[in-house]
C-alpha cells in the first residue's frame, strides 16, 4: 500500500505517525516531488511501478476531485469519499464507487472492481 498525497512529505509523514499508521504503506508519494501534481496521473502510476503493481491492480482512495482525476487517469480503481459539500458534484461520478464515509468501505468488494471487466460494468455507488 502507498500513500499519494498532494500535501507536503513532512505532512503526510507527521500524519502517519501521529495515527499509528506509519508502517502500514510500503511508500509514501507527496506532490513536492512531481513535477504536475494532481489531476496528473504521474504519482499514482510511480505508486503502482513502486509496489510493482500495474494500474488496472490498484485501488485509489480519494476525497478530492483532482485525486479522483488523477486516479482515473491513471486507469485505476477509484473510491470517491468526497465531504459532505462537495458529495451532490456531479463530477465524482466518474469514480468507479462514491461512498459517503469511510465506514462504508467494505474490501471485500475490491476484486469485483480491479483486473477485468468493463469498467461501466463495474461502476456503482453507495449513497
Amino acid at each position: 500500500m502507498a500513500v499519494v498525497s498532494s500535501s507536503p512529505e513532512s505532512v503526510i509523514r507527521h500524519a502517519l505517525a501521529s495515527t499509528g499508521l506509519e508502517r502500514s504503506f510500503d511508500a509514501v508519494f507527496s506532490a513536492e516531488d512531481d513535477e504536475h501534481g494532481k489531476p496528473h496521473p504521474g504519482a499514482y502510476l510511480r505508486a503502482a511501478a513502486a509496489l510493482g503493481a500495474s494500474p488496472d491492480e490498484c485501488v485509489v482512495i480519494e476525497d478530492s476531485l483532482n485525486g479522483v482525476l488523477a486516479g482515473v487517469s491513471a486507469r485505476m480503481t477509484v473510491v470517491a469519499v468526497p465531504e459532505a459539500a462537495d458529495r451532490c458534484d456531479p463530477r465524482y461520478a466518474i469514480a468507479t464507487l462514491v461512498l459517503e464515509s469511510l465506514k462504508d468501505l467494505d474490501t471485500s468488494v475490491f476484486g469485483a472492481y480491479v483486473s477485468g471487466g468493463s469498467r461501466d460494468a463495474r461502476r456503482g455507488s453507495v449513497r
